[in-house]
């Protein structure tokens, strides 16, 4: 029998935006707040007789679809998410039944078809269908002692209930990267290619937790005649690498980076046996306070933001090692 605990959520890739696909990759989420927005019109013309507003004057003069997806960072199905959170990616066979996937910017990212299923308390699902959705931000997260958390925002051109439900199905056994996966290295960037991962000489100690967000600033008023009142699809602004640490106050490195504007790279890595994922930042500048004294061991709380490296290929790189055959 069908439970509350039976909703899903599942996309495709489209190929032309806000044009609807059959969902092919499906989550293990933790929430969704996806919904439907109509912007409502109330004609306010004078007419004799009339004391309230007229129902015949209302019209919805346009509409879109929002949301947000949370889910735990899996070592298998998540390449399609990726690629549309970031932009575009390969894939690449490493060895035998192992692929790199590398990840990075695009000028203007793919959208997709996100379907999710709600179970009505008789057990039957009901489908909505959001179409031309696309990224607006994302934000990785690793708590202290805690799983590896993805969060993506999306925008939507259309919403339909009128699509038939797909059942969906996920990857066999994929593993969980955690916190005890961790590492993070600074120093001369070796970039990533399609086969080797990248890397930096210098491990970094005592950084307790930290995110990683970007956001594309997309364009989500292109709101033109012959529309429908459908937008088209949104172009990104000039986008927003930025993320947080909290760190134990144990030497003067991140005081003296943040008082000299130094430039650092991050290497994050997260090696769950032959599985990694790895979030690569080439040109990081710290900003932040400086230690507040206290009874207990001093943390710093570090923000800071990604810049385009000038002669970095990349200003960011997302890389996954995964038993994937394709994203």
């Amino acid at each position: 029998m069908t439970t509350p605990q039976d909703c899903s959520v599942g996309l495709g890739v489209e190929s032309v935006y806000g044009t609807g696909v059959t969902p092919t990759r499906w989550f293990e989420f933790l929430d969704e707040s996806f919904n439907y927005a109509k912007n409502v019109k109330q004609g306010q013309g004078f007419r004799v007789g009339s004391r309230v507003a007229r129902s015949g004057r209302r019209v919805v003069a346009s509409a879109e679809g929002s949301g947000d997806l949370t889910i735990e960072a899996v070592t298998k199905g998540l390449g399609l998410l990726w690629q549309l959170a970031v932009g575009s990616g390969t894939s690449t066979l490493v060895s035998a039944g192992l692929y790199q996937q590398v990840f990075t910017l695009a000028d203007v990212p793919p959208s997709a078809t996100i379907q999710k299923g709600i179970p009505r308390a008789d057990g039957t699902v009901d489908a909505y269908t959001f179409t031309g959705c696309m990224v607006e931000s994302l934000t990785i997260d690793c708590p202290n002692a805690d799983i590896v958390k993805i969060k993506t925002t999306w925008n939507a051109k259309d919403v339909t209930t009128a699509t038939a439900y797909t059942a969906p199905s996920y990857p066999t056994t994929p593993s969980l990267f955690t916190f005890a996966h961790g590492a993070i290295y600074s120093g001369t960037l070796t970039a990533p290619t399609a086969t080797a991962l990248g890397s930096a000489p210098t491990a970094v100690a005592g950084i307790r937790s930290g995110s990683i967000d970007v956001k594309h600033n997309l364009k989500t008023d292109r709101l033109n005649c012959g529309g429908g009142g459908r937008k088209d699809k949104p172009i990104p602004g000039l986008r927003e690498i930025s993320g947080s640490m909290v760190a134990e106050y144990a030497g003067t490195s991140f005081r003296d980076a943040v008082m000299a504007d130094t430039s650092l790279t991050i290497v994050k890595t997260f090696t769950s046996g032959t599985d990694v994922l790895q979030i690569i930042v080439p040109d990081v500048r710290l900003d932040g306070d400086l230690p507040k004294a206290s009874t207990d061991l001093a943390l710093q709380d570090i923000k800071w933001v990604g810049l385009d490296g000038l002669s970095a290929a990349q200003p960011i790189w997302i890389v996954c090692r995964t038993a994937d055959t394709a994203l």
